[in-house]
């Protein structure tokens, strides 16, 4: 009889596909409650509680962890429907619950969870909040909930007992947690996907915690609904770390509100819960171009300066270091305060450390964070001269032991940069080490030290000679200068190289423009000669190298690229072959123009400059001016093409059709371009050719007058 009724009973257990369909009824029966519907829903509570250990045996472990996320997803969207509360309060939930998150929580955190495994469960969490718009029911029934415990009001160990219990908000923080697990474990497959599927998502977080730290009154804040909003942040701060969905989160505004959140009294009133996410995701949004010239241009770092207090009587070691890494990020002025440069000296320190640790570490990581991010960071210290003089100089022995453990660092990583399939974050890490290098071999004294390291300047010589490697090939030019002996001037064919940040191509266009209209030396200028793209230096170092005159285009953008300080330190480094008076010249596109970077000041303070005028003209003429090129000079100039024009014109009737069919000049194709072939005789000769045809074509086409002779 016994035997009877234990195979009854294995007959009649449930299994997965019969749980489901139980499952599929909670929402049918939370919808309509009466006392029959509870005993039900109960049962179907007990049934899953008892037999997750049964089914997860039974089934593979993809299998079993997709069936517990489907059944999780039924149950948060049950417990978001209005007056689930007596069911979320009942035991049976509140084991089951219990039991399931634990189950999902051990499985993402113990088990060998793969990035794509993990993709699929966070693509079945946040499919369930997009699907019927079903996220902004759950903000809906988050702000509505007035049964939450308030900051101040758990007093007694019982009420501690009932604000441990599971209701709506705690169940949306851990199930947002999931995601957020599944995050730092996932590969996003397709940032295009992504953005497709989950743009509406991202927004919809955005406003939700929008509308609580900017509306909310801070004095009374709900303990739980606070969490929930933590672990949102934590969410985005995830995604964030994610290189390729930055633009993502640029799009859809968080850049703004990020700003905006860290100047509201809850952030202030509530920073140990808050801080960490909210900076994190700032910093993460300054690692793209386009997020960080917006968060400069919001004057984000002044912001952050204004809680650096907050963060100090907070004496929390990780809030600290991740504001100091942001601030970092942020900084675009070396003048600071003694206090301020103190505080980003100490970060900087701690930076160097951590990449020492993380270059200790398997998977290359410090405090969480990837050694890619490190360098970047470091990198963007460096930019400060007072930083890189503080890490570079070791007081204590001759030769510096941070350039030496930079160089070793680059020797045992380079082999990325031979690597077909590289690791993406080992790439980016070799990147930033590379840039690294760049800066500190733009400073004579410390490319000594470099240099003396035999197998790092073979290895750079070596590169140097590879295609698409523009930042070896600067380190290499670098080096080249200062192997090189100080050789007597050559005389050199007059030419002008043009200096300037991308972002000002349209001022530096016309500015180009109207200095031809004046002068007749060649001007050489990258958007006419090469693509702009890796691989650009090899055409335009040695094109600095033959320019008897360099014009720099100095604007505020020009003073934040680091890849214009390598060009700048580059430039001065070869002028000792121009003319020491009228060889440089800077040009400032900007009025009331403030150099900001010490490095600047140190390279340009002796140099010409042309102040900026609303008259593009007029500031042309007055580098004409500086350079010698004096209005009678080009008046004889003008005179003389004009009567050569003439006479050849009488000559050849067929002057205007030759050269009206003269071949235009083409650009550069860097990528195409053999390694080891040189290419400066090319350069100049075709940066001549468009000059002379840019002249030429300003002749025949414009009418204007010379002293007594009127010209066409």
């Amino acid at each position: 009889m016994e035997d009877h009724d234990l195979t009854r009973y294995e007959i009649t257990k449930p299994t997965y596909l019969s749980l489901l369909q139980e499952i599929d009824k909670l929402l049918n029966l939370s919808s309509n409650l009466n006392k029959s519907d509870l005993s039900e829903i109960e049962t179907i509570f007990n049934n899953v509680t008892e037999n997750i250990d049964r089914l997860t045996n039974q089934m593979d472990f993809q299998k079993s962890t997709m069936f517990f996320i489907t059944i999780l997803n039924t149950i948060v969207r049950m417990s978001a429907i209005s007056g689930s509360d007596i069911l979320i309060s009942r035991q049976a939930f509140q084991s089951m619950y219990e039991k399931l998150n634990y189950f999902i929580m051990y499985i993402l955190n113990e088990k060998d969870c793969s990035p794509m495994f993990a993709n699929d469960i966070l693509d079945s969490i946040f499919l369930n909040l997009v699907i019927d718009d079903f996220v902004e029911i759950c903000f809906k029934r988050l702000l509505s909930n007035e049964t939450i415990s308030t900051i101040g009001f758990v007093t007694t160990n019982e009420e501690f007992s009932q604000y441990d219990r599971i209701d709506f908000p705690k169940i949306i923080e851990q199930y947002i947690g999931h995601a957020n697990t599944c995050v730092s474990i996932a590969v996003i497959r397709s940032k295009y996907e992504f953005s497709n599927r989950y743009s509406s998502l991202m927004i919809y977080l955005q406003e939700f915690i929008n509308n609580y730290l900017t509306t909310a009154n801070h004095h009374h804040i709900r303990t739980r609904l606070l969490y929930v909003i933590a672990s949102i942040l934590t969410l985005i701060w995830n995604l964030t770390d994610k290189i390729a969905l930055i633009p993502i989160f640029i799009d859809t505004g968080y850049i703004q509100k990020s700003i905006e959140w860290i100047c509201t009294d809850i952030f202030a009133s509530h920073i140990n819960i808050l801080g960490n996410p909210i900076i994190s995701i700032i910093h993460n949004l300054s690692r793209d171009k386009i997020g960080l010239k917006q968060l400069r241009t919001k004057k984000t770092f002044d912001i952050l300066m204004e809680r650096k207090q907050l963060i100090n009587d907070e004496n929390n070691e990780d809030l600290t270091k991740v504001f100091g890494r942001a601030v970092i990020a942020l900084a675009v002025n070396d003048e600071q305060s003694e206090n301020n440069k103190k505080f980003i000296l100490d970060t900087s320190e701690i930076l160097y450390q951590s990449c020492k640790d993380a270059n200790q570490d398997v998977e290359l990581k410090s405090d969480g964070y990837h050694l890619s991010e490190l360098l970047e960071l470091l990198h963007r210290a460096f930019t400060n001269t007072y930083v890189i003089k503080h890490i570079l100089e070791d007081m204590d022995n001759e030769k510096s032991a941070v350039i030496q453990y930079f160089a070793e660092l680059f020797l045992s990583f380079y082999g990325v940069l031979l690597d077909p399939e590289p690791d993406e974050l080992e790439k980016r890490a070799v990147k930033y080490l590379v840039k690294i290098l760049l800066q500190i071999s733009s400073y004579p004294e410390y490319l000594k030290e470099l240099i003396e390291n035999n197998q790092f300047y073979i290895i750079i010589q070596s590169l140097a000679n590879r295609s698409q490697r523009d930042d070896v090939k600067r380190i290499w030019c670098n080096i080249q200068q200062i192997m090189i002996p100080n050789v007597p001037k050559k005389e050199m064919s007059p030419m002008i190289y043009i200096s300037y940040d991308y972002t000002d191509e349209e001022f530096c266009r016309e500015f180009v423009k109207e200095l031809r209209k004046k002068s007749t030396i060649p001007i050489w200028i990258d958007y006419e000669n090469v693509e702009l793209c890796d691989g650009m230096w090899e055409y335009v170092s040695s094109t600095i190298l033959s320019a008897t005159v360099v014009i720099i285009l100095v604007s505020t953008a020009y003073v934040e690229s680091t890849d214009k300080f390598q060009e700048l330190s580059y430039i001065i480094s070869t002028n000792k072959s121009r003319d020491e008076n009228k060889g440089l010249i800077i040009v400032t596109m900007e009025p009331n123009f403030n150099f900001k970077r010490s490095w600047m000041k140190d390279l340009l303070h002796d140099k010409i400059m042309i102040p900026y005028d609303n008259n593009i003209g007029y500031m042309a003429s007055n580098v004409c001016e500086q350079m010698g090129v004096s209005k009678k000079s080009l008046v004889k100039s003008l005179r003389c093409q004009v009567r050569n024009v003439q006479r050849k014109t009488v000559q050849s009737d067929g002057f205007t059709e030759n050269f009206e069919s003269s071949p235009t000049p083409t650009k550069a194709y860097v990528q195409k371009e053999s390694p080891n072939k040189t290419n400066d005789t090319n350069i100049l000769s075709t940066s001549k050719k468009e000059s002379k045809n840019c002249i030429a074509a300003g002749l025949m086409t414009q009418t204007g007058s010379a002293g007594d002779l009127t010209w066409m």
